[in-house]
């Protein structure tokens, strides 16, 4: 028997980094086969107002600031990869509520709790097992791997989801995207936890230090949310199917990833910053084309171009972000996370504010200019 487990053990990858290359390309297929179509599902399949739809994701990215400094001193006690592991099974109830919600009227701010308790939980973990593992000198080229992969496997996710969605309904993909959010936790397991303490006080929250990036961090958290929620109901009038929203978003994700690589390992050697100054110019007209769109063909035309920008740009500024945490690593990233669910909250105010999704693009496209202060 042990021999027989042996044979197995080998072909699995010893390496950290690749651990969590294929950790995260399992999670990111997951997480696609259902994130893209979330807003729609409660917009459209559930009939919830859109008022209601982004009060959702308000509430989440609330508590997801919140839960961040519990994550944190988690993260420090029972160690980095047991957060990760923690996350599985609020992101799992979070699925199995959303998938019961026809039957079981739960409410969404309860849904959305376990949301944000996932999101802090994982992403606490990941950006800790990520800084040990990787290499300052090579970090461009090891997060454009890391984004590579994570990113190439939502090629197929998005487009998956919405075959499964219009052919089999939504219970087959929640099913689908359980099994693999647990494995993907457990493949960063492969390699024993050797556990780091890394030091956290609430103090940090206050520490005015860790507040210099945080006009960049709000920006960021601008566009996560415009990406994942106000762009998919935006163009969902216009393509009017969910197979041709998948489509968008693996087109999106593909052109992306392969960029990601690219200019990742590029960065390490031309300079993070000045690829970053050059790029983001670019990135605020693709928002900006984005908000202006009312035809198919400019929704894939501007897919293209977006997805050029994007993976242009985020590379060096997600290898700079890791550079910048070497003092104190953990509070670092708490703070990071909590001003990004600070944009993620301002653009959808924004956008209830002015009743015009179109807003909120438009939005995206200014703030994003705050990179050049990164």
């Amino acid at each position: 028997m042990h021999e027989y487990n042996h044979f197995w053990w080998r072909f699995f990858p010893k390496k950290e980094l690749s651990q969590i290359y294929i950790s995260m390309a399992i999670r990111g297929f997951a997480v696609s086969l259902l994130s893209i179509f979330v807003p729609l599902y409660l917009y459209q399949e559930r009939g919830y107002s859109l008022e209601h739809t982004l009060l959702f994701f308000i509430f989440y990215s609330l508590v997801f600031a919140i839960s961040t400094p519990l994550a944190a001193k988690f993260s420090s006690r029972y160690g980095i990869k047991h957060s990760v592991l923690l996350s599985v099974p609020f992101y799992l109830a979070f699925v199995l509520l959303l998938y019961l919600l026809p039957k079981v009227k739960t409410p969404l701010v309860v849904i959305g709790g376990l949301l944000g308790l996932a999101l802090s939980f994982y992403w606490m973990g990941m950006h800790l097992v990520f800084y040990k593992a990787s290499d300052h000198k090579h970090r461009g080229e090891e997060f454009g791997k890391r984004a590579f992969f994570s990113i190439l496997s939502t090629f197929f996710g998005p487009l998956a989801g919405g075959i499964l969605i219009k052919y089999f309904g939504f219970s087959v993909v929640f099913i689908s995207a359980s099994f693999l959010l647990l494995l993907s936790a457990l493949v960063l397991f492969l390699s024993k936890e050797e556990h780091t303490r890394y030091h956290f006080s609430l103090k940090t929250l206050f520490n005015k230090n860790y507040w210099k990036d945080s006009l960049y961090y709000v920006s960021e958290g601008t566009r996560v949310m415009a990406l994942g929620v106000i762009w998919p109901l935006f163009i969902f009038v216009i393509l009017d199917d969910y197979v041709s929203l998948g489509l968008v978003g693996g087109l999106l994700a593909g052109l992306s990833a392969i960029l990601f690589w690219m200019v990742g390992k590029l960065s390490d050697r031309l300079g993070k910053r000045k690829i970053v100054r050059w790029a983001v110019g670019f990135e605020s007209l693709a928002w900006f084309f984005r908000a202006l769109v009312s035809t198919v063909a400019q929704i894939f035309g501007v897919t293209i171009f977006g997805a050029i920008t994007r993976g242009t740009l985020n590379a060096p500024l997600g290898a700079m972000q890791y550079d910048k945490a070497r003092k104190n690593t953990t509070a670092y990233f708490v703070n990071r996370e909590i001003f990004i669910c600070l944009g993620r909250i301002l653009v959808l105010v924004f956008v209830l504010m002015l009743e015009s999704l179109r807003g909120g693009l438009f939005l995206t496209s200014i703030v994003n200019l705050a990179a050049l202060l990164f």
